[in-house]
């Protein structure tokens, strides 16, 4: 019942998609608007709290089918390839060296999360769901604002990805299935967990840019910063991320107040060599003179 009411989910999301050609194979994260989801929007959080339950009931009982064949687990560890291998675009686009894929980013996530002392979450949770939530970019790419592509439209795209990954993994394993909750419970932003960890996507890519700005004097990355003012929604999001702000506002005054002292001799030598040029021209003036 619960699968058809799922399908039927999606059949309906489908019908306010528009599919627009191309798409972008690196990305910069963003956090997608909450009325990306337009009239499906209440049906697809109602499908996330039925899936989530349905699934938790699942992986609690042992039965047949409940793993993955082998060949199924080779061809998705497989997959994950494209993960390690693809950079996030946003730093591809800023030619930062060495970009990130989009692996080392979940990587991160999903530490974020095992460090986490929030009580209102459950952790285990948030870990597997940083580990999901960018799992469908390891088939459609990273698509990012840049990619000419709608936010509905790279719903609809990451959603058929995640469906062919529960055909690899076994449409009816707890896995499967399990993958499938994490990712649309994450999109809906239906829980805590799910809140926390966009949070965390937005501060691991804030944290990623400072690191990039210190490692390349003269790489400024402020665009990535401004576009998570005010949309951090946990306390945890908001306390570590002013930690890192206050952090980045004072490395960028340290590094201001050094240019400012390398450029105070650099002065004072050019204005000593002008002095000594000028000197030099009104001796050579004055011997033409006496020469004359």
């Amino acid at each position: 019942m619960i699968r058809n009411l799922h399908i039927r989910g999606c059949q309906l999301a489908s019908q306010f998609v528009k599919r627009s050609p191309g798409t972008c194979s690196t990305a910069y994260p963003r956090t997608l608007s909450h009325n990306r989801f337009h009239c499906s929007q209440r049906h697809l959080v109602f499908l996330v709290t039925k899936e989530r339950t349905a699934t938790r009931e699942m992986s609690s009982s042992a039965h047949s089918g409940s793993q993955p064949t082998p060949g199924g687990a080779i061809d998705f560890l497989m997959l994950l390839q494209q993960l390690k291998l693809t950079k996030r675009t946003g730093w591809v686009r800023k030619n930062v060296d060495g970009p990130e894929s989009i692996a080392d980013h979940m990587y991160r996530m999903s530490l974020m999360a095992l460090i986490a002392t929030d009580s209102s979450v459950d952790v285990t949770r948030c870990i597997k769901m940083a580990l999901v939530h960018d799992l469908a970019e390891a088939i459609v790419g990273d698509i990012t604002p840049h990619c000419g592509v709608s936010d509905t439209d790279k719903h609809a795209r990451e959603l058929e990805a995640v469906g062919r990954i529960k055909q690899i993994l076994g449409p009816d394993t707890a896995a499967a299935r399990e993958v499938e909750s994490l990712w649309l419970e994450y999109e809906a932003a239906s829980s805590p967990e799910a809140l926390l960890v966009k949070d965390f996507d937005k501060l691991e890519m804030i944290i990623t840019a400072h690191q990039y700005e210190q490692a390349q004097p003269g790489l400024v990355l402020e665009e990535f910063f401004s576009s998570t003012v005010g949309r951090f929604k946990t306390e945890t999001g908001k306390a570590w991320a002013a930690e890192l702000v206050a952090r980045r506002c004072k490395a960028r005054q340290e590094t201001e107040g050094q240019q400012e002292q390398h450029a105070a001799p650099a002065a004072a030598t050019g204005a000593a060599t002008d002095g000594s040029q000028e000197r030099d021209r009104k001796r050579a003036r004055s011997d033409d003179a006496v020469d004359g």
